[in-house]
């Protein structure tokens, strides 16, 4: 399937969307989002679909957002003054934006980063295959899937900062619990541009091959995900995802209405049956 600002195909139970933009590098703006959001609605209604595949339109994953858009908002704001004192007080200024803030935004920009929230929420697994640049939202947008992995080409930064900007993205709940508070401080304090080996030596991404090999073996993956029991896929990423905000006693409560609904459905029936007749189990999602 072609579009204007993404390529999509399905295969074997997979969903593969593309990002693809070349003359912005994959910059992505509220056109590409809609365009992306169209696609994991069908994910999430077509039960065939099992898996999402993210990826981009070589050289580059996503440069971020796009910043043309960027910079005529920030035309529009010229005429406001700022608004901060003489005094350096970020961190109350802080406070008093998030008491004023409103509930629901109406900003475009706002709108395009909420898409990490939407992959974080998927019900179905979803990998990266991070071909090249991720930079800035881009980053933020592989770092809200389930898996990455990387090509060698690959590269990521938190480039926020070089724009006097914060990541706003999600990063900053993402990084801390994937690198700690050390690492993830120093790509957002510098914005500073890392390899693909660094990302998986500091633990953003799950493997690093051969530029070439990098499709084949995220779609090796992503088929394998498909193939397995979705429903318990579902209930892992959940309760791993609570798991993170309580303690071990509490998170072992969770866990067992969790295995409960595990153990009334389909795939688990025939999980064991195939263990028993020592054959293949063909799990059905449910």
């Amino acid at each position: 399937m072609a579009g204007e600002y993404i390529q999509a195909r399905q295969t074997n139970g997979v969903l593969v969307v593309t990002m693809d933009d070349p003359p912005t590098r994959n910059a992505i703006g509220i056109e590409m989002v809609a365009a992306i959001e169209v696609q994991l609605d069908l994910l999430e209604s077509d039960p065939s679909l099992r898996a999402l595949v993210l990826t981009g339109h070589d050289p580059s994953f996503c440069s971020g957002a796009n910043v043309r858009k960027m910079h005529e908002s920030n035309l529009a704001r010229s005429a406001e003054q700022d608004q901060q004192g003489d005094l350096f007080q970020p961190w109350d200024d802080l406070d008093q934006a998030w008491a004023d803030a409103p509930e629901n935004s109406s900003e475009e920009m706002d709108a395009v980063r909420m898409l990490t929230v939407r992959l974080h929420k998927l019900q179905k697994p979803s990998i990266a295959a991070v071909n090249g640049h991720a930079i800035g939202l881009g980053m933020g947008i592989a770092l809200a899937c389930d898996i990455r992995i990387a090509s060698e080409r690959a590269q990521f930064s938190e480039a926020f900062i070089r724009n006097g900007l914060i990541p706003a993205d999600g990063s900053t709940w993402f990084l801390p619990r994937l690198i700690g508070l050390g690492n993830t401080l120093l790509l957002q304090y510098t914005g500073d541009m890392i390899p693909a080996d660094d990302a998986y030596r500091m633990g953003i991404v799950s493997q690093v091959v051969p530029h070439d090999d990098l499709m084949g073996t995220v779609m090796d993956l992503a088929q394998r995900l498909a193939q397995g029991p979705t429903y318990s896929i579902a209930l892992i990423k959940k309760l791993v995802q609570q798991s993170l905000k309580v303690n071990f006693e509490e998170s072992m409560k969770l866990a067992g209405p969790a295995q409960a609904l595990a153990r009334k459905t389909h795939d688990h029936r025939e999980g064991v049956q195939a263990f028993l007749e020592k054959r293949r189990p063909h799990f059905k999602g449910r």
